[in-house]
Order: C-alpha cells, then sequence, then structure tokens
C-alpha cells in the first residue's frame, strides 16, 4: 500500500515534520505555489540534494533545508531545460547537415546506397514506418518509401535511429565525425527534456562512466582547474552538461546560431543561477556545481563571442 494522499495544508504538515522550513517562502505562498505552479512530488524530489538522517519513531529530517530552496531549484532546472532544448535540437539539425555535406563530397555515394545498406542491418525499420501516423512525416513515407535516400530517411528517422545512421557512414567512409556514443549522451538529455523530466534532482557525485574522462579533458581544454574539473565530473548533470557543450560547439557550424545560443545559456548561468546562490551557501552538493556551470558555459561563450566577431 503507498501513502496516503495529502491535501496541499497535509503536505506542507508533512515538510515540517521531515524539517523543511518555511521561514523564507511562507506557508500560505507555498501553498498556492504547490497549488498553481508545480506539485509536491516533483518538488520534494530537489529534497535529494540536501543532507538527511533517519531517526526511529521519528522518520526522515532533513538538515538545513527550506521550502524556499527546493523552490529554487526547481526553478533553476526550469530554465535550465528550456534553454538547454534549443541547444540539443541544433545538434540534431547540424548533424544532418554535417552529414549530408560530407555526402555531398564523396564521390563514392549516391545517398541511396548507404540507405539500403542501413535498412539491411536495421529490418525492423520498415515496420516503424508503418506506425507513423503524424500527417508531417505520412506523406513523406508514402512517396518516398521504397527509394529512400540520405535526405529523405533523416527527416523520418529519431535522433537514435539517425545516429545509428550517421556512425555507420563515417565509420564506413573513416571519416572524421563527432563519435555517436557522444551524440548518445546529448540524445539522452534531448529525451530527458523533451519528456520534462527534472535534470537538477540529484547533483551528487556517482560512479565513473566511459564517458567521464573526456569530459574531464574536455573541461581542462576549456580553462578549468583540474582538482575541481576530476571532481565535479563524477557529477551526471555536470558531465553531461560538458559533453553537450562541447558536441554542440564541434557540431553547429552556424557562427551566429551558436553565438545566439550560448549568449542565453551563459545569461542563465552566470545571472539567475546567482540571484539566490546564498541559498546555497552550505551546501557541498548544489553549490560547486552552479558555481562550476558558470564558469563552464562562460568558456564556451567567450569562444563563441571572439569566433562571431571574426570577419
Amino acid at each position: 500500500m503507498g501513502n496516503n494522499k495529502l491535501s496541499l495544508e497535509g503536505q506542507i504538515q508533512q515538510m515540517k515534520a521531515q524539517n523543511i522550513g518555511f521561514n523564507i517562502v511562507k506557508e500560505p505562498e507555498a501553498i498556492e505555489y504547490l497549488s498553481n505552479h508545480t506539485y509536491y512530488f516533483r518538488l520534494k524530489y530537489y529534497a535529494e540534494n540536501y543532507e538527511k538522517t533517519r531517526l526511529p519513531g521519528v522518520g526522515t529530517r532533513y538538515k538545513k533545508l527550506e521550502f524556499a530552496y527546493l523552490k529554487e531549484l526547481s526553478l533553476l532546472d526550469l530554465y535550465f531545460r528550456r534553454v538547454m532544448f534549443n541547444l540539443v535540437q541544433d545538434v540534431e539539425h547540424y548533424a544532418k547537415i554535417k552529414l549530408l555535406k560530407a555526402l555531398a563530397k564523396n564521390k563514392k555515394e549516391d545517398g541511396y546506397q548507404i540507405v539500403e545498406e542501413y535498412l539491411a542491418r536495421h529490418k525492423w525499420f520498415d515496420k516503424e514506418l508503418s506506425k507513423h501516423q503524424t500527417k508531417y512525416a505520412k506523406g513523406l513515407i508514402e512517396k518516398y518509401k521504397g527509394n529512400l535516400a540520405v535526405w529523405n530517411i533523416i527527416e523520418i528517422q529519431t535522433f537514435s535511429q539517425f545516429i545509428d545512421l550517421y556512425e555507420m557512414y563515417f565509420d564506413k567512409y573513416d571519416q572524421k565525425h563527432i563519435p555517436a556514443h557522444l551524440l548518445d549522451v546529448v540524445k539522452n538529455l534531448r529525451n530527458s527534456i523533451a519528456h520534462n523530466n527534472c535534470i537538477m534532482f540529484n547533483l551528487h557525485q556517482t560512479p565513473a562512466v566511459a564517458e567521464t574522462d573526456i569530459a574531464v579533458d574536455i573541461a581542462l581544454e576549456m580553462g578549468m582547474e583540474a582538482d575541481m574539473v576530476r571532481e565535479l565530473m563524477l557529477v551526471p548533470f555536470i558531465r553531461d552538461l560538458t559533453i553537450t557543450l562541447y558536441v554542440f560547439d564541434n557540431v553547429v557550424s552556424s557562427r551566429e546560431e551558436k553565438y545566439f545560443q550560448l549568449e542565453e545559456l551563459n545569461k542563465l548561468t552566470s545571472q539567475r543561477f546567482n540571484r539566490h546562490i546564498d541559498f546555497f551557501a552550505d551546501n557541498p552538493v548544489v553549490l560547486p556545481v552552479l558555481q562550476f556551470s558558470e564558469k563552464l558555459v562562460k568558456a564556451f561563450y567567450e569562444r563563441a563571442e571572439k569566433n562571431y566577431w571574426v570577419y
């Protein structure tokens, strides 16, 4: 049996019982926020970033946690997802441009042969096409099914399917490209954002993964401090941000687009991230992540700004 349903007032009382304070955001304001702007389970998710104890007969008790801190983290997460969605969409778009540009220069490839090889390896793809019911893709599928070229198929593939084709082409012709496993990092972030998942709910360090060393090298190349880099690349949020910025910087060919999107992200991390930075002054989990994000984004932004004004 799950937990009992709680009224808004009951949610407030449960948070108070868990030592979540209402000294900054008062209880009436908190009720209004939970009623009209978010919901209890989602907001409470961000408490994972705070130290807690479990006492027999008492239950969970958080240390130095205010409702205002949870609200601020949820807002930063919201704004981050909004800005980052444009960057990850750009990666998909410009990766397609990169593939088509390479294809146009390749006299050994007509644009149909590689698709035939792709379909031979992915025999399930025809069934996937039959499931396409959106009016935007259905007409294109009906027109070109059975005679698909690269420039057709990339319009109806998922990002994951496109990455498979992208890797297949560049590996076949041994041409320089962003590795597929780095594009997968961007894809996973994009999917999380598209599904409105919380990104900053857990900023704790986790065991290293295959991309950790790559992310470390990227951050060091961008001038980040070595000790901080090796520690913070164990935080999935920071690692994914680092790799996504690197892929964005290397895939997006438009200086204007690169500058504009990084300018928006830099405004977020240098201004909005700092508006209530004092809320996290005593939090060794959240504070370093926000501070490092600002420095990392600034480094990529300044590079884009410099290149933007070079004629």
